[in-house]
């Protein structure tokens, strides 16, 4: 199966931002302007998963500059429950929640964890532009590094019970939205977040994927490239990675590549 690339170039306008002053205007001429988004997404499933798109879900709000990736728990397949079927709708409720109002990411996941009536279970992440600021929960063990001048300057920040147990939501599930890994985060102009579900982090190092990033304009092939060597680092043999030292782990790949500019 091909992969899936999605989110060419749209540019995310905020609800209700405080104004940014550009200083390249010249004086008297200048007028305030407000940040947003420019992203791209790629979704690349695992090759046993392809035929029913994967196990991840993940939403990108336009107007609301508010962003989420979540990872439906694998085991529940031997259960003949598709997984990804509760972590798609965990994401669509999360985002209707954001797009009633709620612009606290904590809130808006815990009333899209209250609506999800589906059997399974998913980690789920979560981030809003609020004004200048990212705000943000992560349950489980997907998340976002924030890049500025090709560093890392913001690591993901995970939460998990053990190796290769996350924190994960579900009527089943251990774990509530309150548990999560909550954030707020300076943003400046130029910044790019990456976000991703555990494909991408278990395969890569962050310092790999800023490496990606320093001449990379174009959100969606960004993506597009840090999902493809993800992809690679799972299959390579005798590669270093994070999930085990050497060898990575084949599954499933959510990436969203955003870079925070003018809107």
């Amino acid at each position: 199966m091909e992969p899936h690339v999605s989110g060419k170039h749209r540019r995310i306008r905020q609800n209700d931002p405080t104004p940014v002053l550009n200083s390249r205007q010249e004086p008297g001429l200048q007028k305030l302007q407000l940040l947003g988004f420019d992203f791209g997404v790629f979704i690349l499933p695992h090759p046993d998963k392809a035929d029913r798109g994967g196990e991840d879900g993940f939403f990108i709000n336009n107007e609301l500059n508010a962003l989420g990736v979540a990872d439906g728990v694998g085991s529940w397949y031997s259960r003949g429950i598709d997984p990804g079927l509760y972590a798609r709708e965990l994401v669509q409720l999360t985002e209707a929640a954001i797009q009633a109002g709620q612009r606290d990411p904590v809130k808006a996941l815990r009333e899209a964890y209250n609506g999800n009536k589906r059997l399974g279970t998913s980690t789920a992440c979560v981030a809003l532009l609020n004004e200048e600021q990212l705000d943000s929960v992560n349950v489980g063990d997907s998340g976002f590094i924030i890049i500025r001048d090709g560093q890392v300057v913001q690591v993901r920040q995970v939460t998990i019970h053990g190796f290769n147990f996350p924190f994960q939501l579900g009527k089943e599930g251990p774990d509530c939205p309150e548990d999560g890994a909550v954030g707020r985060f300076e943003i400046k102009l130029e910044d790019i977040i990456v976000m991703g579900t555990d494909g991408l982090w278990d395969n890569l190092f962050e310092k790999e994927i800023a490496q990606l990033a320093v001449w990379q304009s174009d959100m969606s092939n960004l993506a597009k490239n840090i999902g493809e060597e993800a992809r690679l680092a799972a299959t390579e043999p005798g590669r270093k990675t994070p999930w085990s030292g050497v060898g990575g782990k084949l599954d499933d790949i959510s990436v969203i590549a955003a870079r925070v500019v003018f809107a």
